[in-house]
């Protein structure tokens, strides 16, 4: 989750990278400005757990891992670079090392809040969508039982939306299935 703080000037993407390995803060980075990211409710953060630990149970595909909102991913785009840090991102590129950020996310996963769902929507979703290894992104609304995921489809993007509570979200990309039920366990949604 973010809330917007630009700062005043354009700053390289080398200068916020080395800027932000030492901030206790984090920061995304939209070509040239950065913003400061404000916590996430317990509710959010719930979601991503249920999310990333149920992806990592079932991940098993060689080269594959499941990251947390700790880890960017960089998107170079017409010459321009932007830095998001995605709730949850499965990277099947086999890379790992000392490296800040992924480039060749496979899925990614934003939990929706009032804050940032214009943008979750908008600019990430365009952004996100011009990855050409990313299979799908998936928005989870943390106030209604309702997943949307937008699937590469050929040539253009397919869009899903699951809102039962039997629903099961299948990512064939990394040979996952997540119920609703394990998506939103423990959350006020299924009590």
């Amino acid at each position: 989750m973010s809330t917007r703080f630009a700062t005043d000037y354009y700053q390289s993407a080398e200068d916020y990278l080395g800027a932000e390995r030492l901030s206790d803060q984090k920061h995304e980075y939209l070509a040239g400005v950065i913003y400061a990211m404000a916590g996430a409710s317990l509710e959010h953060d719930l979601l991503a757990g249920n999310i990333y630990s149920e992806l990592r149970q079932q991940l098993r595909q060689p080269g594959c891992n499941v990251f947390s909102s700790d880890v960017k991913t960089r998107i170079r785009r017409n010459a321009a670079e932007f830095y998001y840090y995605p709730d949850v991102t499965v990277d099947c590129s086999g890379r790992g090392g000392s490296s800040y950020f992924l480039e060749d996310a496979r899925v990614i996963f934003e939990v929706l809040s009032p804050d940032t769902e214009r943008i979750d929507r908008g600019e990430k979703l365009s952004n996100y969508q011009s990855l050409a290894s990313l299979g799908a992104y998936v928005l989870v609304d943390p106030f209604h039982l309702a997943v949307t995921a937008y699937r590469r489809s050929g040539e253009g993007w397919a869009q899903q939306f699951l809102t039962d509570k039997e629903s099961v979200l299948e990512l064939p990309q990394i040979d996952c299935l997540l119920p609703l039920t394990a998506i939103y366990a423990r959350t006020h949604l299924m009590r």
